[in-house]
């Protein structure tokens, strides 16, 4: 009887395993296994006209008015209206919540919240408060809620637009704030300044600070003559929304509705955009919808993908479930909230390639290969390109003379295209190759060596793949600049990768670690095995990969001997060849006479210990190879200068075996 499709290839009787540790699979039963998986390509018209049906379903199940929807801050929240005050939260899987804060001694019973409409509004629990109650400004006050399984716990609220700390527990806490009075207005443009083309400044006031006892709101305000004096006729602010890492440059924010209490206050938000708006200037802010802080004091889960899928493979940063209706409406709120309070005449949408693509961007293929890549449409998050054709229209609707600027640099075909026509709807593409580039050359050798063809190849290439997108380009930036500027060069040692051999979960960890540290500015190189039979070298997505060829063995430690030997050989020619390096990273067991040599030579070395061969065995110290295996990472956490593991529990297991001072 013929074998199922799911069963073609993967059967283990099928497998051999050879003393490198590769996997060898019938060539005939692995053909039909790729033959079972194909799936069907979806043309260029099919595609425009599902994301159209879509978006207009998803329009009509959020209400079909996204201007009303935007205004859902009015309602949602902590609002005072007159003398009383009420509350409005959304909170799925709860069974009570309650209202607790300063004004009723934390009493966890005191102000309990109701569904409001089980049948409209599933999970939107609400309270009036009492007349007497004061609530004072600055007050603190969060969520006490029972779940329908599970302990009782604290949650932060989702809409409060002003948090201060962290405490004493290194929390960020919600305190009672009012915008009172209206938004300064957005800028009405003349013609003249319509077809003045854009010129963006782009800064975050934190960055401009010089005197402690003045907000960097208010010292930004120096800086706003000089910018329009010079030609600029747009701000970009970033940094706005509270965050728990500084780091994050407000990439991950705990709140979409709270600037951070280490700019300023609202008042003076608002004074800035007003003065810029006076100079001609329109006012843009970053807006990290793309994800948000992990952290207690953040966002509750209800807000996220479920599992693993709920984070950012390599920023950790939480990623919002875009298909779930109350999700849209908390992040269509805070674009209306930011245009109608402050002023704000356009958004930059960070890192929109984990909005668009399910693998979030990491693997996706050349631009002359993305036809083919976006054929199938099952490599798109459907959910999150519907939400972004929502939010430009909702923009544009609010104030058609907005700009979205999209940073995205995959070249995704649709980005700039009308909603209309099935597009997403941005104006603006930033493309980033320009500074990439010109970190390139001013560190790679002297001008006279520059290449022009690869300078106009470069600065040409957003526009040859994408003619009908209008490029925001640009030479330096916050992103190039503040966090390289002083860039590293970091060899990375290991057994695997993802882009050569892979054979377990080492392979993603060093591929996406090396990934990060490139787009930051860092130079990494990754010594490897090779595919092939000799030794060479690749550049894949910006990291260096060399993959080294070595002498086999039937005794598999003395070739991981052999493997080691000859990386630190190839590892010394290329040191010689581009100069030394500044740290040295090795990876598990599999490299660590790799990590002795180099450590042995005043090299700059750190370990990182995925697991312990004790752990692999069970807990159980077998001798023969196992012996020698635990002697070689003993070896390698001593000789390394900094040794790292991926787990606390990890952490104790090393210590516990080899002796190593726990920091």
């Amino acid at each position: 009887e013929e074998a199922k499709a799911e069963e073609a290839g993967v059967d283990v009787r099928d497998m051999t395993r050879c003393y490198s540790g590769l996997h060898f699979m019938n060539t005939d039963d692995l053909d039909q296994a790729l033959r079972d998986t194909q799936t069907h390509e979806v043309s260029e018209v099919e595609q425009t006209k599902m994301r159209m049906a879509n978006f207009q379903e998803n329009l009509a199940a959020c209400g079909g008015d996204l201007a009303q929807i935007s205004e859902s801050y009015k309602s949602f929240g902590l609002q005072k209206n007159g003398a009383t005050w009420t509350y409005c939260e959304w909170m799925p899987y709860a069974k009570e919540v309650y209202l607790v804060g300063d004004f009723n001694d934390w009493v966890t019973s005191a102000t309990p919240l109701s569904q409001e409409s089980p049948d409209s509004f599933p999970d939107v629990w609400s309270a009036t408060l009492p007349a007497t109650t004061s609530l004072k400004s600055g007050s603190k006050y969060k969520l006490f809620v029972v779940p329908e399984e599970g302990d009782p716990y604290y949650a932060m609220p989702a809409w409060a637009t002003r948090f201060i700390g962290p405490n004493e527990m290194k929390l960020l806490d919600a305190v009672v704030h009012v915008l009172d009075g209206p938004g300064p207005g957005r800028l009405e443009l003349t013609e003249e300044m319509k077809q003045g083309g854009i010129r963006i400044y782009e800064c975050h006031p934190g960055l401009v600070s010089k005197d402690s006892t003045t907000s960097p709101l208010v010292e930004t305000l120096d800086l706003l003559p000089r910018i329009a004096r010079n030609g600029y006729s747009a701000l970009l602010l970033m940094g706005l929304l509270e965050t728990k890492d500084q780091a994050t440059m407000g990439s991950q924010p705990v709140s979409l509705f709270a600037l951070s209490q280490h700019l300023g206050s609202t008042e003076e938000l608002r004074n800035l955009v007003t003065q810029a708006h006076s100079l001609g200037l329109q006012v843009y802010m970053d807006l990290p919808q793309h994800g948000a802080a992990s952290a207690e004091d953040g966002l509750g889960g209800q807000f996220f993908l479920w599992g693993e899928q709920g984070f950012h493979p390599i920023t950790g940063a939480r990623l919002y479930n875009f298909a779930e209706h109350e999700v849209q409406r908390y992040l269509l709120a805070s674009i209306g909230f930011w245009m109608n309070q402050f002023g704000m005449d356009g958004f930059r949408f960070l890192d929109v390639a984990s909005m668009i693509y399910l693998d979030r961007g990491r693997w996706v293929p050349e631009p002359s290969e993305l036809e083919e890549y976006l054929a199938t449409d099952e490599n798109t998050e459907k959910a999150g390109l519907q939400y972004l054709m929502q939010a430009n229209t909702l923009i544009h609707q609010l104030e058609p003379n907005a700009k979205t600027i999209a940073e995205e640099t995959t070249m995704y075909p649709h980005l700039c295209e009308a909603v209309v026509d099935g597009g997403l709807g941005f104006d603006l593409r930033q493309a980033s190759n320009a500074p990439n580039l010109f970190r390139e050359l001013v560190l790679g050798g002297r001008d006279e060596e520059w290449s022009m063809k690869k300078i106009v190849d470069y600065m040409s290439e957003a526009k040859m793949y994408r003619p009908k997108d209008c490029v925001l380009g640009y030479m330096e930036s916050a992103e190039h600049c503040i966090l390289a500027r002083r860039p590293l060069k970091i060899a990375m040692l290991s057994w695997e990768t993802l882009h050569t051999i892979a054979a377990g979960g080492v392979a993603p960890h060093v591929t996406e670690l090396a990934g990060a540290l490139h787009k930051i500015g860092h130079t990494v190189h990754i010594f490897t095995r090779s595919t092939q039979a000799r030794t060479w070298e690749n550049e894949i997505m910006g990291v260096i990969y060399h993959e080294v060829n070595f002498g086999t063995d039937s005794d598999f430690v003395q070739e991981i001997e052999n493997m080691c030997s000859s990386f630190v050989g190839h590892f010394l020619h290329v040191e010689g060849r581009v100069g030394g390096f500044d740290v040295i990273h090795g990876h598990d067991w599999l490299v660590g006479p790799a990590v002795n040599q180099l450590a042995n030579m005043n090299k700059r070395v750190v370990f990182t210990m995925h697991s312990t061969e004790t752990g692999r065995c069970g807990n159980v110290q077998y001798g023969g190879q196992s012996a020698r295996i635990r002697e070689i990472e003993g070896h390698a956490c001593h000789s390394a200068e900094r040794v790292i593991a991926v787990s606390g529990v990890l952490k104790e297991e090393v210590c516990s075996h080899y002796q190593v001072h726990g920091a």
